[in-house]
């Protein structure tokens, strides 16, 4: 019965923050959203970050299952990246202000722990991770995340083996440059998806600038 108010407290915060930024939110809105009171959500969760912080993470969701559908460890190691890197801005762009928190924000420590956290509250959301997508999916730094992809593609000599920290952290920059570029007006018509495209245009032309076969 606990585990199943807990679900229900992350799920319906998920719901909220689709319409209000991590900040905004507070723990009556949660509560009432539950129909119970605030002494019932700091049963289940530390304090209202703790809760918000699981709510952002379900936003992960769609982006693990999606990218999971096409990327495979065996596949080229540029293609790998230029997938994820598609996946992970198309939602990252229609919902910024999550994004950013658990990325490049105050959640962005604890982000690995939370996720693995999540995924035993909800183990039928996400399909079974490989070695690979665990270490990328699990890693709360995305410097280090990136890296790795980016590294594989570098031993398959796409890139010098000594522009591959420079060349990953350099896409790392660009996502967080234009996410904060769009923070206020991704929520407008169309923009989430003029961000996306910009992102994307950029990233591969950096990629072929870099690459070198």
């Amino acid at each position: 019965m606990a585990a199943s108010k807990k679900i229900e407290l992350i799920q319906k915060t998920y719901e909220l923050l689709k319409e209000t930024a991590p900040d905004d939110l507070k723990i009556r809105d949660i509560a009432k959203a539950c129909s119970c009171t605030p002494t019932v959500v700091y049963k289940h969760f530390e304090d209202l970050d703790d809760l918000i912080r699981f709510g952002c993470v379900h936003f992960l969701e769609d982006y693990i299952r999606e990218t999971m559908k096409i990327v495979n460890e065996n596949m080229d190691p540029l293609e790998m990246l230029i997938i994820m890197w598609d996946e992970f801005s198309k939602c990252a762009f229609q919902n910024v202000d999550v994004y950013l928190h658990l990325f490049w924000g105050r959640y962005r420590s604890q982000l690995g722990d939370t996720i693995f956290d999540y995924y035993h509250l909800f183990p039928d959301h996400w399909q079974v991770m490989g070695g690979l997508f665990t270490s990328t999916f699990f890693n709360s730094e995305i410097k280090e995340r990136n890296y790795t992809i980016v590294r594989r593609a570098s031993a398959v000599g796409y890139f010098h083996h000594t522009e591959t920290k420079l060349i990953s952290d350099m896409q790392c920059y660009l996502m967080h440059g234009i996410l904060m570029d769009y923070r206020n007006s991704y929520r407008q018509p169309g923009k989430a998806e003029e961000g996306q495209k910009l992102f994307m245009q950029t990233l591969r032309s950096q990629i072929q600038h870099y690459c070198i076969k």
